[in-house]
């Protein structure tokens, strides 16, 4: 019955107390490590924007499982390799991550994102149609090791939703996520589901995202956990409370027809929508070039040097993306932007330019600049 549940919590009390209700209501985490010596976290952290926006996990989310394993004797760490057109060390800078991890005692695991053999082990997906055989960290491969999947509940401009399923994404190198992208991304999303199951998955829809996520879309403010055991199902019942149709979310429909639809008890929450969702317009020519970049990333990989992909190389040169700029006319060099930037040489107030070789595009400028003086152009649209 434990491996059925569904628990809908909501958060509006308090985040880490809703979390600990989750987790007590699929049968507590002992069931979930069964003596298990470590748990993996993988929360959803694709950029350096924090969970406010509805685009990364939830710091009290994160808190509250770590304290849980913890109190089983075992040992929390936390895993996720950011989206390929991001920095790694950039974006923990940006969320604050590394600080975070020392006052909660959390392990942060650095993995070489190219997949170097002392980092990975490769591993076989039994029932896989693209994606047969993938890398996963060496510590995932230990039996003692219990893999606790954290996403955010919001839609995403390629997939159409990001959720548990498609969460698994960031634990693998770079190289693996690039085959998921050229090859197929939902039936690899399939697949790799095949390969990894978690033994715990709580969604982070605390606030969450709609329109034109992961994210530069609409916050939600959902106000709910969902927390389960199979990733399938949980992902079925946060498409109930956005009103999406599975079917409308094409790894979903793949998932369906490849693993069958799973059975569930929801406990806690009635099943009631929270909130209609709006879907990322289909914008093919968006599509097709965002498959170009990963498809030609393998020439460009062989003769540029390691750890440097194209569609990195294209958003740095700052003609295309999503990207702060600012107005001449209306800055007054007042300071705050290079304040607010938690990264250097960023922002040149002197000749009022933005160094897009090292933004990373979390927009804090844009939100925190007094003059309104700075406006967002890209794919999601110019913000002014």
């Amino acid at each position: 019955m434990e491996n059925r549940t569904i628990a809908i919590t909501r958060t509006f009390d308090d985040i880490e107390a809703a979390t600990h209700r989750a987790i007590a209501s699929i049968g507590g985490m002992q069931s979930v490590m069964q003596g298990g010596r470590n748990a993996l976290l993988k929360p959803n952290f694709v950029a350096g924007r924090n969970a406010t926006t509805g685009s990364t996990t939830h710091f009290a989310i994160i808190k509250a499982v770590a304290e849980e394993v913890r109190a089983c004797g075992a040992k929390p760490f936390l895993c996720e390799i950011p989206g390929t057109e991001f920095d790694c060390e950039a974006t923990y800078t940006l969320l604050g991550l590394e600080q975070f991890c020392q006052d909660n005692h959390i392990s942060l695991l650095r993995l070489d994102p190219e997949g170097g053999a002392e980092d990975w082990i490769e591993i076989q997906a039994t029932g896989a149609r693209v994606l047969r055989q993938f890398r996963v960290p060496r510590l995932l491969h230990d039996q003692g090791t219990r893999l606790i999947n954290l996403p955010v509940l919001k839609t995403h401009v390629v997939s159409i939703m990001s959720l548990s399923m498609k969460n698994l994404m960031g634990i693998l190198p770079r190289p693996e996520r690039r085959t998921m992208h050229t090859f197929g991304i939902d039936q690899c999303i399939v697949d790799m589901n095949f390969g990894i199951q978690p033994d715990l998955t709580i969604v982070d829809g605390c606030v969450g995202q709609d329109g034109d996520g992961p994210l530069y879309g609409d916050c939600a403010d959902l106000q709910v956990l969902v927390a389960g055991r199979n990733n399938l199902a949980v992902d079925l019942v946060c498409c109930q409370l956005v009103g999406v149709k599975p079917r409308s979310v094409p790894h979903l429909k793949l998932a369906l027809a490849q693993m069958g639809k799973p059975d569930w008890q929801v406990v806690g929450e009635e099943m009631s929508i929270l909130k209609q969702f709006i879907l990322p317009q289909k914008k093919s020519l968006y599509r097709s070039i965002f498959w170009s970049m990963f498809l030609l990333d393998y020439p460009y990989s062989w003769l540029a040097e390691r750890g440097k992909h194209l569609c990195t190389t294209i958003y740095n040169s700052g003609l295309v993306g999503t990207r702060p700029q600012i107005n001449q006319e209306r800055c007054t060099r007042c300071g705050t932007c290079v304040e607010t930037c938690p990264l250097p040489n960023v922002i040149d107030l002197q000749i009022l330019k933005i160094n897009y070789q090292s933004c990373q595009r979390c927009l804090l400028c844009y939100e925190q600049c007094p003059e309104h003086a700075i406006s967002v152009k890209g794919y999601s649209g110019a913000r002014t």
